[in-house]
């Protein structure tokens, strides 16, 4: 309906930057994490072997596979415990996990990893395969050692160390090997992709710009096995810089902050310091999971309402490093959404041109201010910050000392009479009242605005190289009016 055309069993071994070649204007990469790591083990390519994703697509598929009746998984991810109820379910016969680590370390989520167990599968922690004992090729035992767990991997679980002598063999008819997935890139050959360390397409987060000229890529192949909202969120992102680079018109999906009234607000902190219990799903029982049936059952009414009433409305009022900040230096203004068009400007033979325009949205009515001077950098905000962010560094930072203000590279904004000065990338920029209007003013350009942000007049005052952005210019913009607005006595003289 949307006009898209899906090509379907098409082999891709060119690299993308070909369609470029063949008159696409934009790629994106979204080639996933589709390959099953391998077992390098002795033994263990052959008959009886299987990876979890081979496993799992042969039963969705309803293909019949003989599993026999003593099943080893290895591994202890999601997609190790999936593999083990689904090989449980295909058999009837209970199914052994052996993990490396111990449970605590298991990446697995608790409560999948809590189903397994109750459905009368067993895990055998600190154990890794070393060896897989065959018998007229088929699989009779697989020998593990013990291990101990020693310093810290860079993800901050523990190394597990083999422990010299321990080797035992697990009786076994088949290995299911689950450690991880990874990508097939084999079609970037000849491409200026960079892949990173971790066999990962490198592409900037927000926008999924892999750095060769309208080339993207998001998903898996980017950050690594993720879920479904998170390769959905990572595509969108694209297409709406791919619109942007392309200047295409494009709809955005208009998502509705409520305001809410300074009473409701109150409530709603009322309610954060309320402990109310999540409301656990029901689930079918025990004796009837042996088949595919959802474990997991769906809520009534009832229980979908109570538990949406547990929400303390974060995405609509945060406040929260606001409330927690012992200096105080996180404060809330309050603002009127708008959304701006701005010019992108480029310097050509003495010039001052418009070479595109790039969108500014400010959606919601509240927003966070950091004043730098009256932090002590103790990460409070950060603990607490309900988005994963660290309000003390991500949030506008406004200083009033102006010693501390030019020793700043970025994100960082002093209220002036009359104006505001920030400085981006080193340099300091200027806005500033001018009857109606505002006059934007850096080292190279001067730019006259009406108050809702719209171009007047430009004057260039230094030829530049290259591009430049004007978004800023509504960031200090919002900064400026968030001061003036709610927080007058931040401003000069009072």
């Amino acid at each position: 309906k949307l006009g898209v055309k899906i090509e379907t069993s098409h082999q891709v071994n060119t690299p993308p930057e070909a369609l470029l070649e063949e008159g696409f204007s934009a790629v994106y990469v979204a080639s996933g994490f589709q390959c099953d790591a391998q077992l390098d083990i002795e033994g263990a390519k052959g008959e009886g072997t299987f990876t979890a994703i081979d496993l799992l697509e042969r039963v969705r598929h309803g293909e019949e596979v003989n599993l026999g009746k003593r099943i080893v998984v290895i591994g202890g991810g999601n997609t190790a415990i999936d593999a083990a109820r689904t090989a449980a379910r295909v058999t009837g016969s209970p199914v052994t996990v052996l993990y490396r680590r111990t449970r605590a370390e298991m990446p697995a989520d608790l409560e999948e990893v809590e189903d397994l167990i109750a459905e009368g599968n067993t895990i055998e922690e600190l154990l890794s395969p070393v060896r897989v004992i065959r018998a007229g090729g088929k699989i009779v035992a697989i020998t593990c050692v013990r291990n101990r767990l020693g310093d810290p991997d860079p993800d901050g679980r523990r190394r597990p160390v083999p422990i010299e002598g321990s080797e035992f063999d697990v009786p076994a008819d088949t290995m299911i090997v689950a450690i991880g997935q990874r990508p097939e890139l084999s079609f970037l050959d000849g491409s200026q992709i960079s892949v990173g360390k971790k066999g990962r397409i490198t592409a900037e987060g927000g926008t999924g710009d892999t750095g060769v000229e309208c080339i993207y890529a998001g998903g898996d192949a980017t950050r690594g096995p993720a879920t479904i909202i998170q390769g959905a969120a990572d595509g969108r992102r694209a297409a709406e810089a791919i619109c942007l680079k392309l200047g295409i018109d494009y709809k955005q999906l208009e998502v509705q902050h409520p305001t809410l009234t300074e009473e409701e607000i109150i409530d709603v902190k009322h309610a954060r310091g309320r402990k109310v219990p999540q409301i656990q799903p029901a689930t079918i029982p025990l004796s009837a999971r042996s088949g595919f049936d959802l474990v997991e059952k769906a809520f009534t009414e009832e229980e979908a309402r109570a538990e949406a009433s547990r929400c303390l409305q974060c995405s609509t009022v945060c406040d929260k490093c606001v409330d927690v900040c012992p200096n105080r230096a996180n404060y809330t203004y309050r603002i009127t959404p708008f959304e701006v068009k701005l010019p992108i400007l480029s310097c050509q033979d003495g010039q001052l041109l418009v070479v595109g325009e790039e969108r500014f949205a400010l959606k919601q009515d509240r927003q966070i201010l950091h004043v730098d001077d009256f932090c002590n950098k103790c990460g409070v905000c950060a603990t607490f910050c309900v988005h994963d962010g660290r309000p003390a560094r991500d949030k506008p930072r406004l200083f009033i000392d102006e010693n501390d203000f030019q020793q700043e590279e970025k994100n960082a904004f002093k209220i002036d009479d009359g104006g505001i000065r920030a400085r981006y990338d080193g340099a300091e920029v200027r806005l500033m009242h001018a009857g109606e209007g505002m006059v934007y003013e850096d080292e190279w350009v001067r730019v006259s605005f009406s108050n809702d942000l719209k171009v007047e007049g430009m004057d260039l005052l230094r030829e530049f190289d290259g591009e430049m952005s004007l978004l800023h210019v509504a960031e200090m913009a919002t900064v400026l009016r968030g001061v003036e607005g709610s927080l007058p006595f931040l401003s000069p003289g009072e």
